[in-house]
C-alpha cells in the first residue's frame, strides 16, 4: 500500500513523525534515509535539467526529484541498486546510504519557494506518480544528455577556443 499524503510518504521511507512535522512547519527539511526503498541518483544541474527535459518528452513516469541548488545538482530517487549496472558516466554520483533532506511539499519548484537549506521539489511528493524514477530510463536519459552536451561544449571549443563547458565533477 503506498502512503497517500507527502508525510506518511516521508514517514514511510524511514522518517519519524516528529521529526517531519517539525522540520516542514519551520520551513527546514527532514532527513529520511537512503538505500532501502530507493537510491539517490546525483547529476550537475546541467545534466538534470537534459536528462529531466528527455524523460517528460518520451512520456517516462517521473519518480520524486529534487533541485539542490548549494551542490549545483538535481537528484532522483532510483530504485535500490538500479545504477549498479550503468556504466561511468561524468558528472554523476548514485548515493546507496546514509540520508537525504527532503523539503516540504510547499518548497516546490511551481510555486517557487524552497525550504531554509535551499532544496525544492522538481518533482514532488504531492503528485500521484511513482515514488522512484525507471533506472534504466533514467540511464538512458542521462547517457543521452551527456552525449548531446559534450557535443554542444565540442561545437563550442572549435569556434570559440577551449572553455569550462556545461560538464564538472559532481561533488
Amino acid at each position: 500500500m503506498t502512503p497517500h499524503t507527502p508525510t506518511a510518504l516521508a514517514v514511510a521511507a524511514g522518517a519519524r513523525l516528529s521529526d517531519v512535522e517539525r522540520a516542514w512547519r519551520t520551513g527546514r527539511a527532514v532527513e529520511v534515509p537512503i538505500g532501502a526503498a530507493w537510491n539517490v541518483t546525483r547529476v550537475t544541474g546541467t545534466i538534470g535539467a537534459a536528462a529531466l527535459h528527455r524523460l517528460r518528452a518520451r512520456g517516462t513516469a517521473l519518480g520524486l526529484v529534487l533541485d539542490v541548488p548549494l551542490r549545483a545538482t538535481v537528484e532522483f530517487l532510483a530504485p535500490p541498486g538500479c545504477s549498479a549496472s550503468w556504466p561511468p558516466l561524468t558528472g554523476t554520483r548514485c548515493v546507496a546510504s546514509g540520508v537525504m533532506r527532503w523539503p516540504s511539499p510547499v518548497a516546490n519548484l511551481l510555486a517557487g519557494r524552497r525550504a531554509a537549506c535551499g532544496r525544492r521539489w522538481i518533482v514532488g511528493p504531492t503528485t500521484a506518480g511513482p515514488l522512484t524514477t525507471d533506472g534504466d530510463e533514467l540511464c538512458e536519459a542521462v547517457a543521452a544528455a551527456l552525449a548531446h552536451l559534450a557535443g554542444v561544449w565540442l561545437s563550442d571549443v572549435r569556434t570559440k577556443g577551449a572553455g569550462r563547458g556545461p560538464m564538472r565533477r559532481v561533488s
